[in-house]
């Protein structure tokens, strides 16, 4: 698995990347095997107006099965990055436990 950050402006800081890594590769272990894209995308979606305005998005594209993408948001990035892996968390069990159960696509 390989996750990959974008922060674009935002510029994430040494803690900031290692917890974004540890996080994301927790909500993802169950793909640990596979040999997935996961792609990391914090955004700020007013700029400097303020606010619940800090984006985390998370797309998962592993091999022969559907692309999963999450899209959280809070007032600041550790929220909003908390927020999406339990989303992902919950959608890859979700998505494995369709798939063994309906046989693969």
């Amino acid at each position: 698995m390989r996750i990959r950050l974008f922060d674009g402006s935002i510029k994430t800081s040494e803690a900031q990347y290692n917890y974004i890594m540890s996080k994301v590769g927790a909500a993802a272990s169950r793909l640990k095997g596979a040999s997935c894209a996961v792609d990391v995308r914090l955004t700020d979606v007013n700029g400097s107006k303020g606010g619940i305005d800090k984006q985390c998005s998370i797309v998962v594209t592993p091999p022969g099965l559907a692309t999963l993408r999450v899209e959280e948001r809070a007032a600041d990035y550790y929220a909003a990055i908390d927020a999406a892996a339990a989303t992902l968390k919950k959608s890859i069990a979700r998505l494995l436990e369709r798939t063994k159960a309906n046989g693969p696509r």
